[in-house]
């Protein structure tokens, strides 16, 4: 049972330090010092594997659709 406890707290801890990386509006706040450490976001190739910008620019993109739908 503690196990769980400390689990259930870890994935706590983890959605709020994710969350905090998903509050861009605006896609080229993506590209503003990515933590996966790409020099030239966007226009590299090794940093079309990066997960972060996937994920802030996806984040941004259904952000922007579920604002639209709202209207």
């Amino acid at each position: 049972m503690v196990e769980d406890i400390v689990f259930c707290l870890q994935e706590a801890a983890l959605y709020l330090i994710s969350k905090k990386y998903r509050t861009h509006k605006d896609p080229s706040e993506c590209f503003v010092n990515p933590p996966c450490g790409c020099a030239n976001p966007g226009h590299t190739l090794q940093c079309e594997d990066c997960t972060y910008l996937e994920a802030c620019l996806s984040d941004c993109k259904l952000q922007k659709t579920s604002l639209s739908s709202r209207s």
